[in-house]
């Protein structure tokens, strides 16, 4: 009875797959986030509301801001958020998603796969923004495509793995949350679909209007980018053909040796 609760002490400590707070990417990477934000409320929020107001809008991705000349806010809208509660929950997830593919993947490789899906999107949501007059108009911030591509990447390489409370395996999760950032963004009240838009009429009076500020679009392009790119990013396997063809490469080297020596 001890050895079966040591054992199951190690399964469970497998299972978790996190990486211990230190000097690695997911601890530093969630705290830049952090950092970041603390910074912007202590030097823009308390310039006024007109200084934050301007901020965002000039660091912000959005079309109009491309318009006005703001490319750079393709790269720092990932950075900023809203408000507390939005960095910490993309710190949380980054530093849980970015801990398991650190199993699997340099974090040089983590890095680009949460910055492919996050500009992917990104640019994917700005353009819908051209397309369709009735989504949002306000300025794209967070690092949620990025961490979304870094946590359904997650789903892709664990796709047995189990939620730790629902007991959902990983695959059916990232299916779900594709389906859902889809249909939650079709439902958007402004776009005007048949009988979606009604059901999004009642999803604002049930869950509030902030169901649909949020960036649906933006967080299905990074969750399906990183699902389709991290398996191109795995180290490349040996396979067996190769290593038979090593084999007898080395066994003709040896041969050729020893018929070379005198007898």
């Amino acid at each position: 009875m001890e050895m079966q609760q040591v054992n199951y002490g190690r399964r469970r400590k497998q299972w978790i797959m996190l990486t211990k707070p230190g000097w690695n990417l997911p601890t530093l990477g969630a705290l830049f986030f952090l950092a970041v934000h603390l910074l912007v409320v202590g030097l823009v929020w308390n310039a006024g509301e007109e200084a934050a107001y301007a901020f965002y809008h000039q660091n912000g991705f959005s079309w109009s801001g491309v318009k006005s000349g703001n490319v750079h806010a393709v790269f720092t809208h990932i950075f900023l958020h809203g408000n507390g509660l939005h960095v910490v929950v993309n710190a949380l997830l980054f530093y849980d998603a970015a801990s398991r593919l650190g199993h699997v993947l340099r974090p040089k490789k983590v890095i680009l796969l949460f910055m492919a899906s996050a500009l992917t999107a990104s640019i994917i949501h700005i353009l819908a923004q051209v397309i369709f007059q009735g989504l949002p108009s306000e300025p794209l911030v967070g690092a949620s495509g990025g961490v979304m591509g870094l946590y359904l990447a997650v789903t892709v390489l664990y796709p047995h793995s189990k939620m730790a409370i629902i007991k959902v395996s990983a695959r059916n999760v990232g299916k779900g949350f594709l389906i859902a950032s889809a249909l939650l963004f079709i439902m958007t009240p402004g776009l005007k679909v048949p009988l979606f838009s009604q059901l999004g009429e009642w999803s604002k009076v049930l869950f509030g209007p902030a169901l649909f500020k949020m960036a649906h679009l933006y967080h299905f392009f990074g969750g399906l980018t990183g699902m389709i790119l991290v398996e191109r990013m795995l180290p490349a396997l040996v396979t067996l053909e190769e290593l038979k063809a090593a084999r007898e490469a080395r066994e003709g080297k040896l041969l050729a040796s020893q018929a070379q020596e005198p007898s």
